[in-house]
Parts: structure tokens; C-alpha cells; sequence
């Protein structure tokens, strides 16, 4: 966010930069806060490159005049305006609001009301899109051998061939499988272990210090490089305040934060999954991993909060198993949980991309076209890249949702002896007509 600081002289425009310089190193990162100070010759020709306008007390009555004109050329500009204390009053806020000033401050206000507000106007920049919000997009697994790392590491290479700056976050402590998948090893990982010892802070240049850059949109971020630092992030307390830190500021830097979390649950993943946009749950056609969801659901859907940010992929073990409609009927009686979270479509079984670790490449690009399809498609549905007119993935969802009514169910119960309250086994479905 860029502000443009406006006052009668040098000396005033840095007595109202010095409420800037007081904010915590965070929130400046975090709102990627750039400030200018202008003179009158030249603050007319800054006013384009500007988000927020800051006019000092000094300007007096004049401020009202600089506050229209800079509306009048640049109309959707955000002005701030600071008063001296004996002119702060209801005239001044009549004047101001008249000349399209959004807030007016006395010099004598404390600087975290003006931080106040800039985080308030930060978040409509959000919403309107016009600032760079990272989508968190937690992938995490019931069990082990689905191809969950697999999934994380194609989706990366969709994200970077769409021309979307993605961190690829490897959150596998024990194994490390996403980085040694993609021969990452480097010295970057003792950054991570810093952060986690204390020796060195999370801001917004150590995280440039910790990412590998793998091409030229897409950067992992490891474990820490030893193993006492590995065990404190994921299972002590202390993991939450450090991964929540490093999604502040990757949303800020990056576009789309894919974070493979190995399936493990501890404080630092379970702060993870709350704050991602979307947890994308991989899972396999058979009846072990149609059981292991449906324990694992107890436990993550309290830890989201609900099913409105899950989403189930089907990563087929040989494609002849269990089908998604099949798996959606079975789950629906105990979970209630609707059909949008089975809206994607299946992965096709490719074994020839199966081969994809160490090779430098992904399951994307060693794959069959149908399998690049689908990936794209994935993309698309868990919004990491653009929406395409034509992609049939309303379509396709329609298709799932209206097979999964004719889905017999039955194996939660030969295999749990339970009915789980419910007759049917059957997803609710949109009508044709909906």
C-alpha cells in the first residue's frame, strides 16, 4: 500500500511520517506499507502511483482544497487528514468529509488509530482485489500413500505455467518426502530452524532467505534442518504464533501458499488448517482409506470449524475400486456433508507419472493430457488460478452429484456395524432444474 505524505514543509511531513515509523515491524509488513514524502511542487505528479493521501495539520484550511483537487484526478484515492487539536471539531469534519476526506485525526492521536484505519482500508483493497492476498490452500491426508505430496507438487506446476507466484510449503518433518520429490536441500532450511530457536525473527526478508526458488513462479519452503527445531514447530505451542506469522506474510508476497502438511496433527498444522482458505483432503478408492476418512473427519471437521473450506480429492489406487459417488454415499449418513466438497474430479490413474519423484518434473507435466486436464481443472475449482470459460467443470460437478444418488452404500455399516442415524446412503442432490 503506497502512502503520500503532503505537508507545508520537510520538517511537518516527517514529524507525520514518525507515526509510520512507531508501527510494529509487522504491521508495516504486513500491509507492505511504501511511504513517500512530497513537496508542493511535485505531490500533483505522485498522486497516481498513491493508495492513501496523508495531509498534515500544517496545510490548514488549505487541506480541504488539496483533498478536492486530489479527488477530482485521482477519484478513487483514500485521504487521511490530520488537524491540530483546536481545529478538531465537527466544522472540520464537515469541511473534510465534503472534499471526500475519509477520516480526520488531531495531531495528538495516538499513531495505532491511524494504524487502525489503514489496516481498515487495507482490507477493502482486499476484498476489491486491488492488493495481493495469497489463497492458503492446506493439503493434508487420513493416511499415508495417497499421493497427497504428489498433488501438492502438480498443483505448484499448474500454478507456475499460469503464471502464479506460489509458495510450495513442505511441512513433513520426519520425512521431508515434497523436498527430497523435488532434490530441494539447502542451507535455507536453517533459517526456518532460526525461527524456530529465536535466534533470528520471521520478517518479510527471512522468508526470502528461507524460500529455494524452483522455477521462476514457484519456491519451497522446508522443515527446519534439524530435528529438535522440526519437533518444536509441529508439536509444541510455539509452532502456532510461528506458522501463522509466515502465512501473514506469504499472502502478502505470494499468490497462492500450498502447504503440505504430511497428515500430521499437532498445534502448528491444526493452526494451518483453520486459517487456510481450503483444506483439500486426498484420499484413495480403497475400503482402508474409505474407513481412515471417516475417522479422520471426526477430528478435522472441529478443527475447521465445519466443512465449508474442505474439499475431497480422489487420487485412484488403480482406478477399478471404490468410485467417488460411492465413497460420497458412505461418508454423507455420519458427516452431513453435502455435495460441494466432492465437487472435484478424480485424478486418472497414470503410472507412467507415477515416476515423477526426483525427475525434476511433476505429475503435471509427466503426465497424460487427460491428467493435465484434470489438474487444471482442480485449479480452477479450488481457485489457484484463473477461471476459463468452457472448462465443463459445472458440468462435471452436475455428473458426480447426480451419479452419487444412485450409489448403494452399505460398507460403513458391515464394516463399523452402525447406521449412523440415516436410512440412506445417498449424497442430497440439486435438481436438474436448480
Amino acid at each position: 500500500m503506497k502512502l503520500l505524505i503532503f505537508d507545508r514543509t520537510t520538517e511537518l511531513q516527517a514529524f507525520c511520517a514518525k507515526r509510520i515509523e512507531s508501527f510494529n515491524q509487522s504491521d508495516i509488513e504486513m500491509l507492505d506499507l511504501k511511504v513517500k514524502l512530497v513537496s508542493e511542487r511535485d505531490y500533483l505528479e505522485r498522486l497516481q502511483e498513491a493508495d492513501v493521501l496523508v495531509l498534515g495539520s500544517g496545510l490548514g484550511e488549505r487541506a480541504t482544497s488539496v483533498a478536492r483537487q486530489a479527488m477530482s484526478i485521482v477519484p478513487w484515492l483514500h485521504i487521511v487528514m490530520f488537524v491540530t487539536d483546536e481545529a478538531y471539531g465537527g466544522g472540520a469534519f464537515r469541511a473534510a468529509h465534503s472534499a471526500g476526506v475519509r477520516k480526520v485525526f488531531p495531531d495528538s492521536a495516538s499513531p495505532l488509530d491511524f494504524l487502525q484505519e489503514l489496516v481498515a482500508i487495507h482490507a477493502e483493497f482486499r476484498r476489491e482485489g486491488r492488493t495481493r492476498e495469497g489463497k492458503v490452500i492446506a493439503i493434508t491426508h487420513a493416511k499415508g500413500g495417497v499421493g497427497a505430496t504428489s498433488i501438492a507438487a502438480a498443483l505448484a506446476e499448474v500454478c507456475s505455467v499460469f503464471n502464479r507466484r506460489t509458495l510450495l510449503w513442505d511441512m513433513d518433518v520426519e520425512t521431508r518426502d515434497l523436498s527430497r520429490s523435488l532434490t530441494v536441500n539447502g542451507v535455507e532450511a536453517k533459517v526456518v530452524s532460526a525461527w524456530v530457536n529465536g535466534s533470528r525473527e520471521i520478517t518479510r526478508e527471512s522468508l526470502k532467505d528461507a524460500l529455494i526458488p524452483i522455477s521462476s513462479e514457484v519456491s519451497v519452503l522446508m522443515p527446519p534442518d534439524r530435528m529438535a527445531e522440526s519437533m518444536d514447530m509441529v508439536c509444541h505451542t510455539d509452532g502456532m504464533g510461528i506458522v501463522q506469522r509466515v502465512v501473514e506474510l506469504a499472502r502478502v508476497m505470494c499468490d497462492v501458499i500450498l502447504v503440505d502438511t504430511g497428515g500430521r496433527l499437532g498445534p502448528a498444522t491444526g493452526a494451518i488448517l483453520r486459517s487456510a482458505d481450503m483444506v483439500l483432503i486426498v484420499i484413495d478408492d480403497t475400503i482402508l482409506g474409505l474407513t481412515a476418512v471417516d475417522l479422520y473427519l471426526t477430528f478435522i471437521k472441529t478443527l475447521v470449524g465445519g466443512v465449508d473450506r474442505i474439499v475431497f480429492l480422489v487420487n485412484p489406487y488403480s482406478g477399478a475400486l471404490l468410485g467417488v459417488p460411492q465413497i460420497a454415499a458412505e461418508l454423507e449418513p455420519a458427516h452431513h456433508l453435502g455435495e460441494l466438497p466432492w465437487r472435484l474430479p478424480p485424478v486418472p490413474n497414470d503410472p507412467k507419472a507415477a515416476f515423477w519423484p526426483g525427475s525434476g518434473r511433476t505429475l503435471y507435466s509427466m503426465g497424460q493430457k487427460s491428467t493435465r486436464q484434470v489438474l487444471e481443472r482442480i485449479a480452477r475449482e479450488i481457485g489457484i488460478i484463473e477461471d476459463a470459460a468452457g472448462s465443463g467443470a459445472a458440468s462435471g460437478g452436475r455428473e458426480v452429484r447426480s451419479i452419487a444418488t444412485r450409489a448403494g452404500g452399505g460398507w460403513m455399516q458391515r464394516l463399523f456395524g452402525r447406521k449412523d442415524g440415516s436410512e440412506g446412503g445417498a449424497v442430497p442432490v440439486l435438481d436438474e432444474e436448480s
